[in-house]
């Protein structure tokens, strides 16, 4: 069994309700159960730290989906599946390499620095995250994430402290399996493609990446400047994507 989760971490929208639908429809054309989970998702983060995460909602929902996905593949076994709400599905044809015991997502982020340099990372996400049971790193994951959460200095905790940033650090020593069809978009790239035109556009092209089938459009970051216009563009106008085909 294959079973997909999501929660959304904010208010729906327009443009996010279309991304739901998107991978809702990825999972009925893949046959993968699909569960859309509310507010009760963050019950599974131990009291304690709910009260030191008080206001901080992405790094609860980083720790709540890893007991979550825990929880269940102990119970059910079989593959889990995370996807961020703010995920969208391109090709609903595309699968991921089940074989793997764990997996993430892999972002091209690429944005502007000051006298418009191109400042370019590779990393992995949690955007997405694959697990099969009995997996080593689930376990693992959930330990080290409440453990440092636990111990830190609640004024010392920062954003993706135990989402991407963990992920990264560790993927140096243990070089996870990524998935680069499962990318992230920063929004000077989705600036650029409403725009159709741009250098973002060109070093994307330039790294001849495989094609990227799921978005992570990054909504947390849609209080910058013209971000939430874009993406709300962007979902209507899938085709806009097909600007960064090498």
């Amino acid at each position: 069994m294959i079973k997909v989760f999501q929660s959304a971490e904010y208010p729906c929208s327009d443009w996010l309700g279309l991304c739901l639908d998107s991978v809702r429809d990825w999972c009925a054309a893949q046959g993968f159960e699909y569960q859309f989970l509310d507010d009760t998702l963050f019950e599974r983060v131990p009291r304690p730290l709910r009260e030191k995460l008080q206001g901080r909602t992405p790094i609860l929902a980083d720790l709540a989906r890893l007991t979550l996905l825990r929880e269940h593949l102990a119970e059910e076994g079989g593959i889990a599946i995370w996807l961020d709400a703010d995920t969208f599905i391109l090709d609903r044809r595309w699968t991921p390499d089940l074989e793997q015991e764990a997996s993430f997502g892999e972002e091209l982020w690429l944005e502007k620095s000051e006298g418009e340099d191109i400042r370019s990372f590779r990393q992995p996400h949690n955007a997405f995250m694959m697990f099969r049971a009995d997996n080593p790193v689930l376990p693992f994951l959930h330990h080290v994430a409440h453990s440092m959460i636990a111990r830190v200095d609640p004024a010392a905790i920062a954003p993706q402290m135990v989402g991407p940033k963990l992920l990264k650090a560790l993927h140096s020593l243990a070089s996870f399996h990524l998935h680069p069809e499962a990318g992230a978009l920063s929004p000077g790239l989705a600036e650029e493609l409403v725009a159709g035109r741009g250098p973002l556009i060109q070093r994307y092209r330039a790294a001849a990446r495989p094609e990227t089938k799921v978005w992570n459009l990054c909504g947390s970051l849609a209080c910058q400047g013209s971000h939430l216009s874009n993406l709300q563009t962007l979902v209507r106008k899938p085709e806009l994507f097909d600007l960064l085909a090498s």
